[in-house]
């Protein structure tokens, strides 16, 4: 026998239609009705003079002695289209336990909380045995596809970056929510605040799947009319919003609001003014108002009071004396408190104590504020050393282990030492092999302090040339190119490059390769093969040469020591010399037309500490060199360059670069070859923006003839936005004389205007410069392509 009680419901579907919390109903009472009525008429017999409430409390205990839960016998589940066994795995229970009410609940939120059910209903039917369990489903279907409609200024593909479900997933409502506010937040990172999505599902197919349509209204981008401020009583209004990445709208600005953007505003706004001094600075309030597409947001402050630096107090320092640690900290007392001052001098510190080893010391700044003061006191915890046990390398694929370790000077065993360690990332990135090179440890064991050192390399996605086009330049003509370059050959360091270029005067067949280090050790070599014709303005030069160079390291930091060797022939082709090219004078080109040899010794030297040689924002390149040429073609060459780069503020540099060059006889009536001499103008080594290439210097007729002596300085103002790409503002002067006594500060040719540096791969650093010539005649700009290493 057995009886379906249909009031008996445990349900699992969140709110109900009026949107208000489902209550469960009560457990189904137990079968002691019977005995109770037999009980009760066996107390009357017997006792007949007993009171109702004695009566009621003798039952109660006796009946609270009989009773027991009944227990659940069995566990059943109709679903639509999930296997049954597994909503009974996901409840928790199983047949043989005590039903209770709380088990019940908490067995349907599980299930519903799986995320595979939109609905789940738990019934019991009671038995002479005990109650059977069973448990109704409807499932969430699976996702079949997804579109999206109505979406104007947002590509889909940006859409469907925000879809974090799969097809093939389970969706369910929460899921749809969350799919919706990431859309929302996507469009209100665009300014776009007013967006409304309305999510549609299709009929359900045979295999439980559905298609989402997303409708989009975009709305109109928000922009920011005013931003008021009030209670800012010491700082001016144009000083908060300055700080402020949301601007109001100007003719020259379209003045979007961007919430999460926003937020940071605030954040930027309290820590101005923390660094003017005002510690207890806070935003009481903000609102914004909407009209018309517009916003005006009003912020309130509270300032606070102004606070100074007191005294500064040290202990725990053992290493350095006190006045050093104070001296590096750079707090002045009286000062106005800065918090930002005082990390930059915790960094200091660190810098000095992890200089030396002490990666585990920990300094702790204690703040008493009294009055308007702030006395400082720093708990310095020293602690031991670390002490290199390994240095490893992560990530390099291509290239092999021993072309980055050779470039490392942190080794095993030593006490690790923060400058040995970026000095190694320095070198580790000049390889040019690598986009970016990260630093990490790990420590041994709590007893010591050995660490394991970790370098981490990302090596370059396309990495060397590979490609061929056609140039165009006024001096070349139109020139068609072949080249293959690989700087990392079978990644072993070593850089080869092969290239072909062919034009209507132009011709080069050019072979090179470089070993970095000979038998592992730091001394380089290479040869180059070059069969060159190359056109100026005026008349075509031609060589074949071999060239072969050694370098080595030199005692002193960042200093090689180079030795060069060029044997070859050269000439200019009668045929090539333009009939318009008459100057006069002594110079005469025609004793260059036969072929001569040459063989052309010479050593320099190079100090560079920059950071990254490709596109540097810090450090210096000094180069001497000097080169003799022998044979029927007899000269000396000597230069000397220097360039210094400085960080500014943010990811400001600057750069100033100077080039000093003479070229003379080696004895009395050598000759100078006129392509030897000085032609600076244009880009390039002797390169001053603003005129056309080689178009400066000493001339006879109005003819180029080239200079003896050069002198060239370059200054430019760099914004480094990202490792590939910065913008200059430059500032060129420079010019070539017949001898060195003749050079003039006074007659120096200047140029001046904006570029950009932009690091492309397979193709290398490319930079466009817009030069004005400020003593050009006629006065006019001038368009300047680079590739490779640019100024």
């Amino acid at each position: 026998m057995s009886r379906r009680d249909p009031e008996r419901k445990v349900q699992g579907r969140g709110n109900d239609s009026c949107g208000k919390r489902r209550k469960y109903p009560p457990l189904p009472r137990t079968h002691t009705r019977r005995i109770t009525n037999q009980l009760i008429r066996l107390a009357r017999k017997l006792a007949p003079g007993l009171k109702p409430l004695t009566l009621g409390y003798a039952l109660f205990s006796l009946l609270f002695g009989l009773s027991s839960p009944e227990k659940i016998i069995k566990i059943t589940a109709q679903t639509e289209f999930t296997d049954s066994l597994l909503v009974i795995k996901l409840s928790g229970l199983s047949p043989g336990i005590p039903y209770r009410q709380e088990e019940i609940a908490q067995a349907v939120k599980r299930i519903y909380q799986s995320g595979r059910f939109s609905e789940v209903v738990a019934e019991t039917t009671r038995t002479d045995e005990g109650i059977i369990l069973n448990f109704q489903t409807k499932d969430n279907p699976y996702l079949r596809d997804f579109s999206f409609s109505g979406n104007q200024k947002v590509k889909t593909k940006e859409l469907k970056g925000k879809i974090t479900i799969k097809p093939g997933e389970i969706i369910s409502p929460s899921k749809i929510f969350n799919l919706e506010r990431e859309i929302l937040s996507l469009y209100k990172e665009k300014g776009f605040l007013l967006t409304k999505v309305t999510t549609l599902k299709s009929e359900r197919d045979s295999l439980n799947r559905v298609s989402l349509f997303f409708q989009i209204e975009e709305g109109e981008k928000v922009r920011i009319k005013r931003i008021e401020f009030f209670g800012n009583k010491n700082l001016s209004a144009k000083a908060l919003k300055k700080v402020m990445k949301n601007k109001e709208k100007r003719w020259y600005r379209k003045g979007f609001f961007d919430e999460e953007e926003f937020k940071e505003d605030l954040t930027r706004i309290i820590n101005l003014y923390k660094e003017k001094g005002f510690l207890a600075a806070q935003i009481k309030d903000y609102q914004s108002q909407k009209e018309d597409g517009y916003l005006t947001l009003k912020i309130e402050l509270e300032e606070g009071r102004r606070f100074f630096f007191g005294d500064v107090g040290i202990e725990g320092n053992t290493l350095f004396p006190t006045e050093e640690l104070k001296r590096k900290l750079g707090i002045k007392k009286g000062g106005v408190y800065n918090y930002k001052k005082l990390n930059k001098g915790l960094q200091e510190l660190y810098s000095l104590y992890t200089e030396e080893g002490y990666i585990y010391c920990t300094i702790v700044p204690q703040e008493e504020i009294k009055d308007d003061t702030v006395n400082i006191k720093l708990a310095i915890t020293e602690g031991l050393p670390a002490l290199i046990r390994l240095v490893k390398i992560e990530g390099n694929k291509r290239t092999e282990e021993r072309v980055i370790r050779r470039e490392i000077v942190t080794l095993p065993g030593r006490i690790f030492k923060r400058s040995e360690v970026l000095r190694s990332q320095r070198n580790v990135f000049n390889l040019g092999f690598f986009e970016d090179v990260t630093l990490d440890y790990q420590k041994v064991s709590e007893e010591t302090s050995e660490i394991d050192l970790i370098y981490r390399v990302k090596e370059k996605e396309a990495f060397g040339t590979l490609g061929g086009g056609v140039t165009y330049s006024k001096q070349d003509g139109i020139t068609g190119y072949i080249e293959i370059t690989q700087p990392n050959f079978l990644g072993k360091g070593e850089r080869i490059s092969l290239k072909l270029e062919k034009g209507g005067r132009k011709s080069n067949l050019s072979f090179s390769f470089n070993e970095p280090y000979i038998f592992d050790r730091p001394i380089s070599a290479g040869i180059e093969l070059d069969y060159l014709t190359q056109p100026y303005d005026f008349y075509d030069k031609q060589d074949r040469s071999i060239d072969f160079d050694f370098s080595y390291p030199l005692p002193l930091d960042y200093l090689r020591g180079y030795l060069n060797l060029r044997v070859g022939q050269t000439q200019i082709p009668p045929r090539s010399i333009s009939s318009r090219y008459q100057p006069t004078g002594p110079y005469t080109i025609y004793s260059d037309t036969v072929r001569k040899g040459f063989i052309q010794p010479g050593f320099s030297f190079i100090r560079d500490s920059r950071d990254y040689i490709f596109n540097p924002s810090l450090g210096s390149y000094y180069r001497y060199s000097q080169a003799f040429s022998f044979g029927q073609i007899r000269f000396f060459r000597s230069l000397l360059e220097e360039r210094c780069h400085f960080p500014l503020f943010w990811k400001f540099s600057l750069m100033f670069r100077s080039r000093l060059g003479l070229v003379g006889e080696i004895k009395r009536g050598d000759t100078i070859p006129i392509y030897e001499k000085f032609y600076p103008g244009g880009v390039g080594d002797d390169g001053i923006r603003g005129y056309p290439d080689r178009s400066l210097g000493p001339k006879a007729n109005g003819y180029p003839i080239g200079g003896k002596a050069l002198l060239i300085f370059n200054l430019e103002y760099k914004l480094k936005l990202a490792s590939y790409l910065s913008f200059i503002l430059f500032f060129d002067c420079g010019n070539s004389y017949n001898s060195f006594s003749e050079i003039n500060l006074a007659n120096l040719k200047r140029g001046i205007g904006p570029g950009i540096r932009l690091e492309i791969p397979m193709v290398g650093l490319v930079g466009v410069d817009f030069g004005y010539g400020i003593d050009a005649c006629p006065r006019k700009w001038e368009i300047h392509f680079q590739m490779g290493r640019v100024f």
